[in-house]
């Protein structure tokens, strides 16, 4: 007991010590997002035009973003752009970030900047040259066409069908990288013991792949999977750049809704609730998943 109260008083100056130094860190987190985030609330129950006086209509900003049909377009075009970067992101730096760990890879550190500098660039930047990959008229992607003997023009940007797949592998283009660079951090960690076990039993790369070192770097996956999909919801920039959310909407996602209902409407109390309600949104989703996940493991 006399130890347990002098390691007290002995900890006590460190502990204060401690909590002075993260004192400055939690008042701007306090400030910059607590205060911020209560604000936000504040305004999703006003109806508010920015300039005039502000109206408390309670919950009627929420009631009507659920049968507002362009909101759920916008969430569904979401998911649909997360999911893409999923298949054009995700994948392809897993494979990468495989090859890349293999021992007898050389130059591994340059493949590695290379293939993660797209990540660095502005989406304003990558935004508009990929807009010019695309254009019908005299884009990269059409003269390659033409020269395989296609006939006809190809407005990828222009069709409402195929907008946000030219979007979307715009938007793995830029991610490939940076899940190479994660997944092959968890790669260089795996237990080589076990490869060399699964081969003297006779299985090939592929099984050892997928039943060896996939388990393996399973953690790795699992927290890239939910930022890539928390990260996909925040993308605004190469929307704005590439289609400005059309055509007819076709291409509005969830940043780019709100932005245009707070920013260009001047529907700042609606803004705000969508803000409010894509962030619970995200919410349920990490929840749910981290749920499950804890069942499978």
């Amino acid at each position: 007991m006399e130890i347990a109260k002098k390691r007290s008083k002995y900890n006590r100056p460190q502990m204060i010590m401690g909590y002075l130094l993260i004192l400055p860190a939690m008042i701007l987190f306090a400030v910059f997002f607590i205060y911020a985030l209560g604000e936000a609330f504040r305004y999703s129950l006003m109806d508010w035009n920015g300039i005039g006086e502000m109206t408390n209509i309670g919950l009627k900003n929420y009631a009507d973003l659920l049968r507002d049909r362009t909101f759920w377009m916008s969430f569904l075009n979401n998911w649909y752009y997360a999911l893409g970067i999923v298949v054009f992101g995700v994948i392809p730096g897993l494979v990468l970030a495989y090859i890349l760990s293999q021992p007898y890879i050389r130059g591994r550190v340059i493949f590695r900047t290379v293939y993660f500098f797209p990540r660095i660039i502005s989406a304003v930047i990558y935004g508009a040259v990929w807009k010019w990959i695309y254009d019908p008229r005299r884009g990269l992607l059409p003269l390659i066409l033409s020269a395989l003997g296609h006939k006809g023009s190809v407005a990828l940007l222009g069709n409402a069908k195929t907008v946000m797949l030219g979007v979307t592998i715009t938007g793995g283009w830029t991610y490939f990288g940076f899940c190479m660079v994660i997944l092959l951090a968890g790669f260089m960690s795996v237990d080589t013991s076990l490869r060399e076990s699964a081969l003297l039993d006779g299985a090939n790369r592929f099984q050892i792949f997928v039943s060896v070192d996939i388990p393996q770097i399973r953690p790795v996956l699992n927290t890239l999977f939910v930022y890539t999909i928390i990260d996909s919801f925040k993308v605004y920039d190469l929307i704005l750049v590439m289609t400005n959310g059309g055509p007819n909407e076709a291409s509005q996602i969830m940043t780019y809704y709100i932005y245009k209902q707070a920013f260009r409407l001047n529907h700042y109390g609606y803004g705000s609730a969508a803000a409010i309600l894509l962030g619970l949104l995200m919410i349920a989703f990490t929840l749910i998943y981290n749920s499950r996940l804890g069942k499978d493991e």
